[in-house]
């Protein structure tokens, strides 16, 4: 897991072109006037989701991994504290629905409050979840990158 801000994303282009490629889309667009849904940005290599969404307060907290694809995320509006473990041998609590790249796992997290301009990078050992930040039911717009692995 990686997390910083947008201004030090050159930082890690060295950890694949997809990385890199999903880092400078960041640095070069205006992701506050993009429409909501998903983009194909490099074919079969780069897809974006953009998301605006209300969080909501949970005593419920799960942690997701993917095995195909690298996440990084960017906060365009609104904050959420992401919560972080690494992926050893907690139980997957349903099974791992290799179509949508997702499982689903019991974990305790560590959490991190991410803010406008700053993004995280997951990896497929990394564990992770959004949960709300100190308002529930507080608006943010995130983008998400979905990253093949090389």
């Amino acid at each position: 897991m990686i997390i910083d801000r947008i201004e030090n994303a050159s930082h890690y282009y060295a950890l694949g072109s997809g990385i890199a490629e999903a880092l400078e889309y960041v640095k070069n667009n205006n992701l506050s006037t993009t429409a909501l849904g998903n983009y194909e940005i490099k074919a079969g290599k780069v897809r974006m989701i953009v998301n605006e969404y209300e969080q909501k307060c949970t005593d419920r907290i799960t942690l997701e991994a993917h095995r195909k694809n690298i996440d990084v995320q960017y906060w365009v509006n609104g904050s959420e504290l992401m919560g972080y473990a690494p992926l050893q041998s907690q139980s997957l609590l349903e099974p791992f629905d290799e179509e949508k790249d997702f499982g689903n796992y019991a974990a305790i997290a560590s959490f991190s409050k991410l803010e406008p301009g700053m993004f995280a990078i997951y990896f497929p050992t990394d564990l992770h979840t959004a949960i709300a930040d100190i308002e529930c039911n507080s608006k943010v717009r995130k983008i998400v990158f979905k990253v093949a692995i090389e």
